[in-house]
This record gives C-alpha cells, structure tokens and sequence, in this order.
C-alpha cells in the first residue's frame, strides 16, 4: 500500500504530494513530476523550524548521494495568516519514508538538528546576544533607568523564549530509523 503526505509548504503556492511505493518517491509539485529511488538516499535530515504566527513547524530534509535534495515540513497553509499542523499525517510519514530508506539503503545516515557548522555559530550567537541583553539592563540598573531595565528584561524573556527551542531542539546528533527524535516530531495528541 502506498503512503501519501500533502501539504502546502508556503502561504503563497500549491500543494506538493509525495507517494512512497516500494522503494520509489513520487514528488508531484503540480507543476513537475519527479520519482526518487530511495536506495540512492544519503542522509535525511530532522529540524525545529521556529514557525510563523506562533506555530511551531518541524521540517524533514532528505538528501541524495548526487548532492541533490527535497524537503518537506508538518504545516499545511491555506492562507498568508491561516497554517495547519499536520502532526498525525506528517509523523506517519516521517516514519515510514525513514523505514523504507533504512531497508532501501542500510548505508544512509539519519541525523536530527542542524549541520554542526550552522548550529556552533548560531548558538554563539545567541548566548552572545543574551549576554549582551544582560548587561545592558545591568548599565540601565546602574543609572536609574528601571523602565528600560524593564523593558531590556521582556525583550530578554522573549528572546530566551524564541531562541532556546531552535538551539536546544537543532543540537546535531544521529538517530535511527526505527526510533524517530520525539522532539522533531508534532506532538501526538
């Protein structure tokens, strides 16, 4: 039986869908056709993408040993404002296009997060800007500026918000294919 995944992955755009039959990939964006032998998979990659609107989105990426690639993720827009999260469709099919992958190519790598050489300097980066975030609202402190203390500490709290997911969850690390990153999926529920 085949195993089918829908979505639109942009406000602005039409659905792409993906079919896995045996150990082929049909990719039909509506506009091209493209079949996928999974045997000649390198690496499939799992992501917290931080969404738009609140929403968390988490993406799959899979690349080929000729360097080429696809990806996919878990919301479905219908709208510039209005996105779905496709948390049962998306996790059924996360897990079986890995399965087939794994039978198909016993060689292919399955990693969760971001490449090291994004995510070392992006986590910098933060812990930079926080850090920097705390001193200037200890300088606001120091001078009596207790409203923009104030104010530096809620641009503070949201950052910590919005950042530490993207770094906590993006730490590189291989998985298999039979045990998916519970973290990179939408929560069941």
């Amino acid at each position: 039986m085949a195993q089918t995944y829908t979505h639109s992955p942009k406000p602005f755009g039409g659905p792409i869908s993906f079919v896995i039959k045996g150990d082929k990939l049909t990719v039909d964006s509506g506009r091209k056709v493209h079949e996928v032998q999974l045997g000649a998979v390198d690496t499939v990659r799992m992501t917290y993408e931080p969404g738009r609107l609140a929403q968390k989105s988490f993406r799959t990426k899979v690349i080929m040993k000729d360097g080429k690639s696809f990806a996919f993720n878990s919301l479905n827009w219908k709208s510039l404002v209005e996105a779905q999260e496709l948390t049962q469709e998306y996790r059924a099919f996360v897990q079986a296009l890995c399965d087939t992958i794994a039978r198909a190519n016993p060689q292919a790598r399955f990693v969760a997060g971001k490449p090291w050489g994004l995510w070392v300097p992006t986590s910098a980066l933060a812990v930079a800007s926080l850090l920097t975030m705390v001193y200037l609202i200890w300088q606001a402190l120091q001078m009596g500026a207790t409203g923009v203390a104030l104010i530096g500490a809620l641009l503070g709290v949201v950052g910590v918000w919005q950042i530490e997911p993207m770094i906590r969850l993006n730490k590189p690390r291989p998985f298999r294919s039979g045990a998916l990153p519970e973290e990179m999926l939408p929560k069941a529920g």
